[in-house]
């Protein structure tokens, strides 16, 4: 009904009633394919009824879920609240290039696993100390909170996943066909090399020998200034790495039966890690 555009305008009221139910859909549903099925249907709303940023960050989570094809389903979405930042960001710079809007989606994309992971923890503790409160009820209340309890640490262990590559190769699995970026693991070494920490003149004179070591002369040295525009705080270098180091693997795995200077790179960036 959401791809009809006929049929948008009396689909208001019912988009109002029942979004919330739809989201706790998507995240706790027993029924696999129904979780799927509404993950899409909620992509739908959203080209016509924007969700809410909280609402937005709800759906988003499940990219870590511990279901592949849940990653999956949520994916496109992500993929467009991605688009959606990187293009505002792009916007208040001026006369940005190519490499800058690349680079620029690298820092974007930092940023969101940073953030949701950030709500994933924050999530997690909450249901600790939710479970702590409610054990020193008795009676009704005590067989209700162990209800909830159970209930809740059923979505925390879904949202965060059991597997033990972490939440941020399950990202990059699920997003591997969805956002470029994510696949094209040179340009993310190439930014994770720069010097985040320097600015200004000290960037400058840092960048001119490594640019004539690694271009020979046949790029300029302001590819290897750091823009404040993409500039990584400390912590969005380390979930880069974690984005490169899984990325690595991946490519690897899609690589076997090809060069073997392809996969003699990946395995010597590998070590380096």
């Amino acid at each position: 009904m959401y791809d009809q555009a006929e049929y948008i305008p009396s689909l208001t009221h019912f988009t109002e009633r029942f979004k919330s139910r739809l989201l706790e859909m998507a995240t706790s549903d027993v029924d696999l394919s129904i979780r799927v099925a509404v993950i899409r249907v909620l992509g739908d709303i959203e080209s016509h009824f924007p969700l809410e940023d909280e609402e937005k960050e709800k759906l988003c989570l499940l990219l870590f879920d511990e279901e592949a094809k849940v990653r999956k389903a949520v994916s496109q979405f992500v993929r467009a609240v991605w688009e959606e930042e990187v293009e505002a960001q792009v916007g208040t710079q001026s006369k940005p290039s190519d490499k800058d809007k690349e680079r620029t989606g690298i820092k974007v994309l930092a940023q969101l696993l940073v953030k949701w992971g950030k709500a994933l923890d924050t999530l997690a503790g909450e249901t600790a100390e939710s479970e702590i409160g409610d054990d020193s009820r008795d009676g009704e209340d005590a067989t209700n909170g162990t209800s909830r309890r159970a209930n809740r640490r059923r979505e925390v262990i879904a949202l965060i996943g059991p597997d033990d590559r972490g939440r941020v190769a399950l990202a990059v699995d699920a997003l591997w066909e969805e956002v470029e970026i994510v696949s094209e693991w040179e340009e993310l070494l190439d930014l994770l090399l720069l010097d985040h920490s320097a600015s200004g003149e000290e960037s400058q004179l840092e960048a001119t020998p490594r640019a004539r070591v690694r271009a020979n002369g046949k790029k300029r040295n302001d590819d290897f200034l750091v823009d404040e525009a993409w500039r990584l705080e400390e912590v969005e270098e380390s979930i880069l790495l974690e984005v490169l180091v899984a990325a690595l693997g991946r490519a690897k795995e899609e690589a076997v039966g090809g060069k073997k200077v392809c996969l003699f790179v990946l395995d010597c960036v590998l070590l380096l890690y």
